[in-house]
């Protein structure tokens, strides 16, 4: 019976492997034979597509390796697109209301997501259907445990983790560093004609907008990934061609010039000076700082007020940050209601200020006395001057018979220097000096040219960009006779009842004559940058090399600092010959801050009182602009200007400020590029610990500044 029953079973098991191969050839054969050729079709019918996966952006650190950008992870909502579009009408609006409500949760009214908002994203085109889209960013970590608990209830609602900017010192180097944000129509229509062949783009990307993000796009963004899917004639998922798939890989680290410690001191001088100024009138506050390696041309720090967060920018700016950002109360309207609103607001005399502006590079302000060192420059190469030629400075000097404005022109306060050569001038910033080297330069025109002394200072660099390597850089303005004269002319065609509907009027006011030579001489005709300032001065202080400033110190793998991929290198872009008057011209900048430079009073000796000449030797020069009438014609306050450079040693500090509204010279931005100058020359720099956030304490800063004196007319 047992051998029986198991020759049973076999037989069964014989006949159910036959049954199940029969139907598996029959199967087999029905594909092939009967349906092979539309299976053909249709696979033949099928294509694929390419998804381009985006790749994290290198890091930005500062010169010691402190870390200044880098990224975080953010909770994004998003929405299959294929599968959401297999739902029902029905079910689609259950679920985006549903996610609405959800996502608006605890949220103000303007900040509330609405479904009308959601299938807008699902429609926008620039998304691919093959990946989720994005609906929401930066959800909270209860949200993202909420959706996966209650999934049953957001069908192709799926929740992931992306790589986004952030700024462990929130508005530190802002300017420098700048922000990035979606690639504008613009951007957008260029790369599809000519798309990055190694880090293609896609219409979704980010891009850097300013700063080093902008400067060193090409290096900061990672080479994104791809993956290839086999869709078909529906564009549904047939399957990923895995073998195609390759990963996204970061971009490089960049290592900036800029010192943290530094630029942290830079931007708390700025603000704690300005602050101290406008007691009683806040909101006009605005100011530019740079420091340079002058040994180099490096940037060490590089400060502009007022400032923003990068932070609030990421993932899109909002219409209330965008007005914040240009000066305007957040509340209101964006696009050409706004555009209207700052013209209005200009129109009277109220015109914002904008916390985009990097002022160290774009603003272009008068530099006043402290390009006395340009026009000593220039008299020396023409022949007007020489280290030894000494006028007589009675406090003022005269230009025309009568007592009409501009006839006589003086010294700051009317103060009388006596008998002046070029080392005292620039101590006491006798002002007559450089008025008659104006007026020598404009009535020997026939000799030295219409414009001598203009191309002369355009060899320090004025009137021309430096080159750094940050965008939308100012060039300044070096005003020219040929200039005024076209000035004049678009002038009378914009306006003609400007100069009385009469042409000659306009080309009488456009005429070069003695007085404006005299004004560009002291600083007041002419537009420059705190860095253009900075870039000259620091030519005199390492004997005549011009540089091409910087902010980059190297450019490495990710994560891998001696992996350099490149390297800072300094450019001269032009030498300057100062020969044998380079002496008297430091003695005189010397003298102006240090009491111990020469006997005669400098313009901020009282403002460095106490400082360490010891283990810094320095100098400097003064400035204070004029800044006109407001519209109820009332003098307005002048700019403050002052730039300090570093004498010898193992010191390449040279640094400026220029504060608007802010008064002489000696009196705000003097006391800045002290408070950023001492704390290195004493040392302290060196033990100085960055606040968590890099938040600057206006308590403290009050503090340091109120332990500076201030004083002197220039």
């Amino acid at each position: 019976m047992t051998s029986d029953n198991s020759r049973h079973r076999l037989g069964l098991l014989a006949v159910a492997a036959l049954s199940l191969f029969g139907a598996l050839f029959a199967r087999l054969w029905f594909l092939q034979v009967v349906d092979g050729e539309t299976l053909r079709v249709e696979a033949a019918s099928n294509s694929t597509e390419t998804v381009i996966t985006p790749a994290a952006r290198g890091r930005i650190l500062d010169r010691n390796g402190t870390v200044m950008v880098d990224n975080r992870q953010s909770i994004v909502v998003g929405i299959e697109a294929q599968k959401f579009a297999d739902l029902s009408n029905k079910t689609q609006g259950a679920v985006l209301a549903r996610l609405a409500s959800t996502l608006s949760f605890g949220k103000p009214v303007q900040d509330q997501v609405t479904v009308k908002a959601l299938r807008k994203k699902l429609n926008d085109s620039r998304y691919s259907r093959l990946r989720p889209i994005p609906v929401a960013e930066d959800i909270s970590e209860e949200n993202e445990i909420y959706f996966s608990e209650q999934a049953d209830e957001y069908p192709t609602v799926v929740v992931e983790r992306t790589t986004v900017r952030s700024y462990p010192f929130g508005s530190l180097a802002a300017h420098v560093l700048g922000y990035v944000g979606p690639l504008s129509d613009t951007q957008w229509t260029s790369f599809k004609q000519d798309n990055d062949k190694a880090k293609p783009y896609v219409q979704t990307d980010e891009i850097g907008k300013s700063g080093v993000e902008s400067s060193y796009e090409q290096y900061l963004r990672g080479t994104p990934g791809r993956q290839v899917f086999e869709v078909d004639r529906t564009g549904k998922i047939v399957r990923e061609d895995e073998s195609q798939r390759i990963e996204p890989k970061p971009g490089d680290d960049v290592y900036l010039s800029i010192d943290a410690k530094v630029q942290y001191k830079t931007e708390e001088a700025l603000q704690a000076q300005l602050n101290a100024k406008f007691q009683g009138r806040s909101g006009q506050e605005a100011g530019g700082m740079v420091v340079l390696d002058q040994g180099t041309g490096q940037v060490r720090a590089m400060a502009s007020y007022p400032t923003y967060n990068p932070a609030d920018l990421v993932g899109g700016i909002s219409c209330p940050t965008w007005r914040d950002l240009q000066g305007l109360a957040p509340e209101g309207k964006c696009g050409n209601d706004m555009t209207a609103e700052i013209k209005a607001l200009k129109a009277d005399g109220n015109a914002p200020l904008p916390k985009l502006l990097n002022r160290a590079i774009q603003g272009a302000y008068q530099p006043a006395s402290t390009f006395k060192l340009a026009s000593s420059y220039a008299a020396l190469k023409a022949g007007i001057r020489t280290p030894e030629t000494t006028i007589q400075d009675g406090g003022f000097e005269r230009f025309c018979a009568g007592d009409t404005k501009g006839c006589v022109k003086t010294n700051a306060g009317g103060t009388g220097h006596g008998a002046v050569n070029l080392s005292k001038a620039l101590t006491v910033s006798s002002d007559v000096y450089y008025y008659k080297v104006g007026r020598e330069f404009w009535e020997g025109r026939q000799r030295l040219g219409d414009d001598a002394f203009q191309k002369s200072v355009e060899d320090l660099g004025y009137g021309s960009q430096t080159g750094i390597d940050l965008p939308a850089e100012s060039s300044g303005q070096i005003p020219t006779p040929a200039s005024e004269q076209r000035l004049a002319l678009a002038l009378f065609k914009v306006d003609p009842g400007y100069y009385n509907n009469d042409i000659n009027v306009a080309k009488d006011n456009g005429r070069w004559n003695t007085g404006k030579s005299a004004d560009m001489a002291i600083g007041q005709k002419l537009t420059a940058t705190p860095l253009q300032t900075a870039n000259a001065y620091a030519s005199l202080a390492n004997g005549g090399k011009l540089f091409r400033p910087t902010v980059l110190d190297k450019i490495t793998a990710a994560g891998e600092p001696t992996k350099v991929h490149k390297a800072f290198q300094s450019k001269v872009t032009r030498t300057i010959d100062w020969g044998t008057a380079r002496d008297a011209l430091l003695l005189g900048f010397r003298g102006a801050v240090d009491p111990t430079g020469q006997n005669d009073q400098g313009t901020a000796v009282s403002t460095f009182q106490g400082f360490p000449f010891g283990s810094m030797p320095l100098a400097g020069k003064t400035g204070t602009a004029q800044t006109g009438e407001d519209k109820y014609h009332q003098k307005k306050p002048d700019n403050s200007v002052f730039v300090a450079f570093s004498l010898g040693g193992p010191t390449n500090w040279t640094a400026t400020a220029m504060l608007e509204y802010s008064g002489a010279g000696a009196n705000a931005a003097a006391p800045a590029v002290r408070m950023v100058l001492e704390p290195i020359a004493d040392g302290s720099i060196y033990q100085f610990v960055l606040p968590q956030g890099g938040q600057i304490d206006p308590q403290q800063a009050a503090a340091d500044a109120a332990g500076i004196a201030a004083g002197g007319v220039d």
